[in-house]
């Protein structure tokens, strides 16, 4: 079974009200024009009308759900309905906070400039991302695979990290803590 087709951004704004402030979607109430049957058009309006829409979290960690049996993402939904088009790339919360769906929060980027805005991994030692000590007890750092440099202090690793990230044009909030 094929894939329907994504809604156009014009049928987003008939069916979805965005509230920039908050980041959050909400279902408009919707006309009888659109169901076969009136009780379905009654049931969905008493249901649904008003309330958060694509509020489900996934193990991914970003809001989904589901319109006319096609799973979306909440932040490409509302990335389509602020800008008039799907995006044809990645969408980056640039906070790093998968849930917040503020169009302020959001960027289309590519997959490349997406990965220089990461947290750090819960399984960093060091803490500080693409820093590590080695058994020599230097500190070790490294940014895309190349090595940036060996140092005697974190701190000094660290630095040089930064410096390296800057030079490759990574996003400030790169790093973070997750």
């Amino acid at each position: 079974m094929a894939d329907t087709p994504l809604p156009s951004p014009e049928l987003l704004r008939q069916l979805l009200t965005y509230d920039a402030d908050t980041g959050l979607l909400y279902w408009k109430r919707r006309p009888q024009e659109m169901f076969t049957v009136t009780g379905v058009f009654r049931m969905w309006n008493t249901r649904y009308a008003g309330r958060e829409a694509f509020a489900l979290v996934g193990s991914h960690g970003y809001k989904y759900g589901r319109l006319f049996k096609r799973g979306l993402l909440g932040h490409r939904v509302v990335f389509a309905l602020v800008h008039g088009h799907w995006p044809s790339t990645e969408i980056d919360h640039i906070n790093g906070i998968r849930t917040d769906n503020r169009v302020s929060n959001l960027r289309e980027v590519s997959s490349s400039e997406n990965s220089r805005n990461c947290a750090l991994r819960i399984n960093n030692i060091s803490g500080v991302l693409g820093v590590h000590r080695v058994a020599s007890g230097k500190w070790v750092a490294q940014i895309c695979g190349r090595h940036v440099g060996c140092f005697s202090s974190l701190k000094a690793a660290h630095l040089a990290r930064r410096s390296a990230e800057a030079e490759l044009g990574y996003h400030v909030n790169s790093g973070r803590s997750a």
